[in-house]
């Protein structure tokens, strides 16, 4: 969907009234949806002031703390991405206004949304944020640039955070571009995988697990025991998608296996969004 007359005008500085969210139905057993916005795309300070009328006291005075005018920004744009996607979803307990959904805090500190079957998940960059949303089961997220540089030497930055294996795995790309890159992925699946857990990183050290790709396949992924241990022994409890985004990010997803949804692999639907204004379907 394109609201491209709004958009224009939003753009420019109008204020209008705005549109109601479009609704869509809930992601299948087998899906995640995975939103996102590019802040350099929201320029008009009239949609911004809407955008702030969403948010609850607490969250207002949150993205006041911020320093900076771009971090408010974003922060602000952080917290609308999560109200208007996960208003969006039909639910019998959902409203369809954004700034009626209640938010709660797992015993981690992890948001959640007070709506089940509803669970969600944010992540964000200075140039993009996304949310994932799901049924029934935990999802994690995370974003990176992909041209994000490693101060330090990648294999001594890996030997600090990454298991002996995805270490040695580094080491045989002898190519530093290339390493980089591949450092850069499997940081992605590794935060999305912990935020899946809701525990943080403190409660589920990187070097505590292995992420290996699968045999014979482009984009599959697992999750091993830890290296110390048998790392040919995968748990198969959690699932892993790893995409690009805007042709600039990648962006990993992993849910918790639901038995409902058989072996499926994972699929990820992406939207590209300017909530109220623009809503486009990039893949399914």
């Amino acid at each position: 969907m394109r609201i491209s007359a709004m958009s224009q005008m939003q753009r420019v500085g109008f204020s209008i009234e705005l549109p109601s969210l479009v609704p869509l139905q809930l992601p299948s057993r087998m899906e995640t949806h995975l939103w996102y916005i590019l802040p350099d795309e929201v320029k008009s300070k009239s949609l911004l002031k809407h955008y702030s009328q969403l948010l609850s006291p607490t969250e207002k005075h949150r993205v006041l703390q911020m320093r900076g005018d771009e971090l408010k920004k974003n922060a602000l744009l952080a917290r609308t991405l999560v109200r208007t996607t996960i208003a969006r979803y039909q639910t019998n307990n959902a409203s369809d206004d954004p700034r009626c959904l209640i938010f709660k805090k797992n015993a981690y500190g992890k948001p959640e949304v007070d709506n089940p079957p509803l669970h969600f998940n944010i992540s964000h960059t200075d140039s993009l944020i996304a949310c994932g949303v799901t049924v029934h089961v935990p999802v994690g997220i995370d974003v990176e640039d992909k041209e994000r540089k490693i101060k330090h030497n990648v294999l001594a930055f890996a030997q600090r955070f990454y298991s002996p294996d995805e270490v040695n795995f580094l080491s045989t790309i002898l190519d530093p571009e290339a390493q980089r890159t591949e450092f850069i992925k499997l940081w992605t699946l590794k935060e999305a995988y912990v935020k899946a857990l809701g525990k943080g990183f403190s409660a589920a050290p990187f070097n505590t697990f292995t992420i290996k790709a699968k045999a014979h396949t482009k984009q599959g992924y697992d999750l091993c025991a830890n290296s110390v241990e048998d790392t040919s022994k995968c748990n198969g409890d959690w699932k892993f998608a790893l995409l690009e985004l805007a042709g600039s990010h990648y962006a990993a997803v992993c849910t918790e296996y639901d038995q409902a949804s058989g072996g499926a692999p994972l699929r990820v639907i992406v939207r590209k969004t300017i909530p109220f204004v623009e809503d486009e379907l990039i893949s399914q």
